[in-house]
């Protein structure tokens, strides 16, 4: 009985993964709403607009610049399609592909016993059996947790700005199109070497103690278009104690995705673009990069 009780929360885990965020933003406008720029030519434009994967789903955040932006534009891409049920049972072989550890290993033998014992009191203090996460590698017992911890918090997976924007892209019957695939973004994260994912897994560990504050604090800058405060919670901490996984996981894919819309630009269509806000702040973001190739973005929320 226990060993099928454990089995069912470890289905819950990974379920719970792929709805999470991977590691997963011009102070005027704060107070304002979410962020939004646009870039625009002759016979291109596009608006870049900074998402929040998973929120409370009493959250309010739409805006009529919001709307009409989404409107005239017959284009929309995101990072990676990670709802539709297709990806989901793509991304549940992923997950154990590359989330899972060969046989013999454990999560605990990974970590070391301090980091373990350290994980498992969060876990505890989640109601999460220590049991369910062993076979895990330190990036999907993070996210796993991390899944439950917003759960619990009152954030609602079916709730992420992303699942707005594709229902209302395809209510539009705008195409939809994506950046990435989701083996691209797991592969990021099981690519980490060891050093920089223990580095990576003791920031974020440290996250847990102040996950309800944390959280909500970064929900409402979000809400206020106030970009430099979620660089502060989310970026910073990653860039400063884990160069290398914030060059992994921010700055190359950022780089990719600019001279995905370079190319755009150099064509003619009406785009609506949503990445997590944290692509969209400061130095070497998608907006920054953006300028230094010459483009004109220009924050209209």
């Amino acid at each position: 009985m226990a060993e099928r009780k454990t089995n069912g929360f470890r289905k819950t885990l990974l379920g719970a993964a792929l709805g999470a965020v991977f590691l997963s933003p011009a102070a005027a406008f704060a107070g304002d709403a979410p962020a939004m720029w646009r870039l625009k030519d002759a016979d291109s434009e596009v608006y870049l607009f900074g998402t929040f994967h998973v929120l409370p789903a009493s959250v309010q955040w739409t805006t009529p610049a919001f709307d009409a932006a989404m409107q005239e534009t017959e284009t929309t891409i995101t990072e990676a399609d990670v709802t539709s049920p297709e990806a989901q049972a793509a991304m549940l072989g992923l997950v154990q592909k590359y989330g899972l550890n060969p046989h013999g290993v454990t999560l605990s033998s990974t970590l070391g016993p301090e980091r373990a014992a350290e994980v498992e009191r969060i876990a505890g203090s989640l109601g999460v059996p220590m049991a369910t996460l062993e076979p895990f590698r330190p990036w999907l017992a993070l996210i796993s947790l991390g899944s439950v911890a917003m759960q619990s918090s009152g954030f609602d997976p079916a709730s992420g700005v992303e699942r707005v924007v594709i229902a209302r892209a395809a209510s539009q019957s705008d195409r939809i199109e994506y950046f990435e695939t989701a083996e691209e973004q797991i592969k990021i994260l099981a690519s980490l070497d060891d050093e920089e994912m223990l580095a990576n897994f003791d920031v974020t560990v440290e996250q847990f103690d102040d996950f309800k504050a944390l959280t909500e604090g970064m929900l409402a800058s979000w809400k206020a278009g106030d970009l430099d405060a979620l660089e502060a919670d989310i970026l910073a901490p990653l860039r400063d104690t884990s160069p290398a996984a914030f060059r992994d996981l921010i700055v190359a894919r950022n780089k990719n995705w600019v001279a995905k819309i370079a190319a755009i630009m150099e064509g003619e269509g009406d785009y609506f673009i949503a990445v997590g806000a944290g692509h969209l702040v400061g130095e070497d973001s998608v907006v920054d990069l953006l300028g230094e190739r010459g483009f004109a973005v220009e924050r209209v929320q």
